[in-house]
């Protein structure tokens, strides 16, 4: 005797409620800070199909693509299979709404998401992907980036993206998924070919034609952002980035604030950064030597950035990179008064710091060997005044962000 009809129902909706729940945990397993390979951190936006269009666009590429590319492709076959099986965020927004009734106004919002995608992938292309922290990934993602010691404002609120988000769904269940996640209309985009196949020839011409209206302006705005907020020319290089990041301005393009760079590295000194590095840098990650410093074997961060704002690395790359140089400041170090102390030079393991004696004022001062030195923060870290005497300062001239 065949099964009831509506028994069979009921457990195909238990069956998917099970991956649903398993595949949330997971994701939030890999974003929880812990001792594990540093590529988890940086796994759950890997997954992400708009990440990656918004990384590709911006002009990155690599095998983190792999996964994005396999939820792109599947979303292709089934209708926004990623959203119904995989994102923990739908997942969350599911079980905090599942006795509510969707309220009808939401059916008549406009499509909001395509308009994210568009702009969001036109100003990648011009140099700054606006609108990737709103992918859903990456908000699930940031949400652990305060769950950690020190965390300040800016941690605080790159993890806020998430709890609005469910916070939304309790107001307005389905309308983040249905009208605004960017990564919803993508996949939706994805399977466009496959829906003009089923559609009359009139119809699928007038779909064509709004869509390449679509296009065409979402694309043009997301260019245009230029013209209206132009980047800071000749700002002075005073943030220090994490390792391998390279140029300010290609840095904060790739980067999706995602925070797993922030989660992985073991020291906890790299920080979301403010706007000391210009507007278009907000939280983007900055290095911290308050609380500790950069051993020179570490390569957490390269291996969880999953953008390649931070490309992989080795230790040696590393070294041969410098993120910065000590700047003593004569004004408060303890030689200075004619204390002992010394602390940053012993503790230099790259010896690029000196004591030398100052004939004229008959004290020891401490001199940097700026081609020795890789500003790993050692000294920073060390150093017994207060304020600190000894600061790393990010190399280069003045540059473009």
């Amino acid at each position: 005797m065949a099964d009831n009809p509506c028994e069979q129902k009921k457990g195909r909706a238990l069956g998917r409620t099970a991956v649903r729940v398993t595949v949330c945990a997971a994701a939030a397993a890999c974003a929880w800070p812990f001792d594990g390979p540093a590529w988890l951190a940086g796994l759950v936006p890997s997954l992400s199909a708009y990440g990656a269009l918004l990384s590709v666009a911006a002009g990155a590429g690599s095998l983190f693509l792999l996964g994005a590319l396999a939820a792109a492709l599947a979303s292709v076959v089934s209708p926004r299979v990623f959203c119904r099986w995989v994102c923990p965020v739908g997942t969350c927004q599911d079980a905090i709404t599942c006795r509510m009734k969707r309220r009808t106004w939401v059916g008549r919002v406009p499509q909001m998401g395509v308009w994210l995608l568009l702009i969001g992938t036109g100003a990648a292309l011009a140099g700054y992907p606006l609108f990737g922290w709103l992918d859903p990934l990456v908000l699930f993602n940031a949400a652990f980036g305060v769950v950690r010691h020190h965390s300040g404002a800016w941690e605080w609120l790159a993890a806020a993206g998430f709890p609005l988000v469910l916070a939304l769904a309790l107001i307005a269940p389905g309308l983040w998924c249905g009208k605004l996640c960017p990564l919803g209309a993508l996949q939706d985009l994805l399977r466009y070919p496959i829906r003009q196949i089923t559609i009359q020839p009139a119809a699928r011409s007038q779909e064509n034609a709004a869509l390449s209206r679509r296009i065409f302006l979402g694309l043009g705005l997301g260019a245009g952002y230029r013209l209206v907020l132009p980047p800071q020319r000749q700002m002075a290089a005073t943030v220090i980035r994490p390792p391998l990041a390279g140029k300010a301005a290609r840095f904060t393009r790739l980067c999706v604030r995602c925070g797993a760079c922030v989660r992985a590295c073991p020291s906890g000194i790299i920080k979301f950064g403010g706007v000391g590095g210009g507007w278009a840098s907000v939280l983007a990650p900055e290095v911290s030597f308050e609380s500790d410093y950069c051993p020179a074997s570490c390569t957490a961060c390269g291996q969880a950035c999953p953008t390649g704002a931070i490309p992989k690395f080795k230790a040696e790359q590393k070294v041969a990179a410098p993120m910065g140089v000590a700047q003593v400041d004569r004004e408060t170090c303890l030689l200075s008064f004619g204390r002992d102390c010394g602390a940053c030079a012993v503790a230099c393991p790259h010896e690029a710091l000196d004591l030398v004696w100052d004939r004229v004022e008959m004290v020891s001062r401490v001199a940097v060997k700026p081609k020795a030195c890789t500003g790993c923060g050692y000294c920073e870290y060390v150093c017994a005044s207060t304020p600190r005497s000894i600061r790393v300062q990010a190399r280069g001239e003045p540059r473009r962000v």
